[in-house]
């Protein structure tokens, strides 16, 4: 797809990337989004995915935590930076993002430590989302251990082990 007809597309689409907390079980100075997997910095995969479905200036990353490293590490990208000044969780950092982001009809948020969410997967979502009219639309995985991961019930009969 030509970036002309991406751009028209979507238009109306902006990516939130959060990418703004510290990373404290790490335990490493390095801000968690710029730990390397396969040689690159795990926020530069989670740009390169949302920069098949926007446009460098309709991605906004959301930064806080060593805020000057990570964009330094990222200024060659052209995504746009929004500082959260305190980290109090992801609805303060879309909170953040709010007045950047009021024009446009659809939002993508996705997590700067989450690099394998490929973009055919992430272009599915939206196709649904725009096909069923929906208010919000998220997509969830399953883990076999979901140990130590924030948990969403999907049917209230479901047993989840909670």
């Amino acid at each position: 797809m030509s970036k002309e007809a991406k751009k028209q597309e979507h238009a109306a689409l902006a990516v939130v990337i959060m990418a703004a907390g510290k990373g404290t079980r790490l335990k490493s100075r390095r801000p968690k989004v710029l730990h390397e997997v396969g040689g690159k910095a795990l926020l530069s995969h989670v740009i390169a995915t949302a920069e098949r479905l926007a446009e460098n200036n309709e991605i906004y990353t959301i930064i806080g935590h060593e805020a000057e490293r990570v964009r330094a590490a990222m200024a060659s990208t052209g995504v746009q930076f929004i500082e959260q000044k305190e980290q109090r969780g992801t609805g303060d950092a879309i909170r953040c993002a709010r007045e950047a982001i009021a024009g446009y009809e659809h939002i993508l948020v996705l997590s700067g430590d989450v690099p394998l969410v490929k973009a055919e997967a992430l272009q599915h979502l939206m196709t649904l989302h725009l096909a069923e009219g929906a208010a919000m639309t998220i997509l969830t995985a399953m883990p076999e251990d979901p140990t130590g991961y924030g948990r969403i019930v999907r049917h209230a009969h479901h047993d989840s082990g909670i």
